[in-house]
C-alpha cells in the first residue's frame, strides 16, 4: 500500500536528477565529468526515489489475526496475544507509537503518530 503522493513524487524526483545530469552534460558545466558525475547523479536520484517510496509505504493494518506493521527498515506481523500495550515515549521525544510485546521487547509503529500539542 503506497500513498499517492509517494507514487507521484518518487519518479518525479528521480527524473529531476536525470534531467539535471543531462543538462549539466549538455551545458559543459566546468568541473562536471559526464562519464563519472552523470552516473552518480542518476544513481542518487534513483536512491532518493526509492527511499521516498519506502517512506510512503509505512503502514499499520489491524486484522482479526493481529497487527501488520511496516516501518522504514523492517516489516512485522504481531498476533494480538503478543501485544501487551501501546504507548508514546514523550520523555524520549518519540513521535510515534511503541508496542510493548509479551517477550519484554518493544517495537516502534511509525504509522501511528503521536498527537500534536497545542500551545
Amino acid at each position: 500500500m503506497l500513498r499517492v503522493v509517494g507514487l507521484i513524487l518518487a519518479p518525479s524526483l528521480a527524473a529531476s536528477f536525470i534531467a539535471l545530469a543531462i543538462a549539466l552534460t549538455v551545458m559543459e558545466w566546468p568541473g562536471w565529468k559526464p562519464e563519472v558525475d552523470s552516473i552518480w547523479m542518476v544513481g542518487l536520484g534513483v536512491l532518493f526515489g526509492l527511499v521516498l517510496l519506502r517512506f510512503a509505504s509505512i503502514c499499520a493494518k489491524a486484522s482479526p489475526e493481529g497487527l501488520f506493521v511496516r516501518n522504514i527498515v523492517a516489516t512485522h506481523r504481531y498476533e494480538w496475544s503478543q501485544i501487551v500495550g501501546v504507548s508514546y515515549s514523550e520523555p524520549l521525544g518519540d513521535s510515534w507509537a511503541t508496542l510493548s510485546l509479551s517477550d519484554g521487547t518493544t517495537s516502534a509503529v511509525m504509522a501511528i503518530q503521536a498527537p500534536t500539542r497545542r500551545a
